[in-house]
């Protein structure tokens, strides 16, 4: 089972297009000292391949009524937090009618 770990966190590492290198060696010995955790080899391995596979486009500025959200996240302001929640359910409705 740790070899098949370590051919899939060496082709994980073969996924990334910079520091390949010192990625497949962290991960090499993130799969070897697995079992001294009590973790599953092939589960640090489909991690690696998890995040090797994760895509890192460009970042999307949130605009509307989710950038209001977020601002009023950690927000005291319980009114204003209630008006992003009227105005986000009204665009779920409209966006169900049409």
């Amino acid at each position: 089972m740790t070899r098949l770990a370590l051919v899939l966190v060496t082709w994980a590492a073969a996924l990334l297009r910079a520091d390949r290198d010192r990625y497949r060696e962290q991960w090499r010995a993130d799969v070897l000292g697995a079992r001294d955790l009590g973790l599953s080899p092939l589960g640090v391995a489909f991690g690696a391949l998890r995040v090797a596979n994760t895509r890192r486009g460009p970042v999307v500025l949130p605009v509307g009524v989710l950038a209001l959200a977020l601002r009023l996240r950690e927000s005291t302001n319980v009114g204003a937090v209630l008006a992003v929640m009227l105005l986000a359910n009204l665009g779920g409705v409209v966006l169900l009618v049409v």
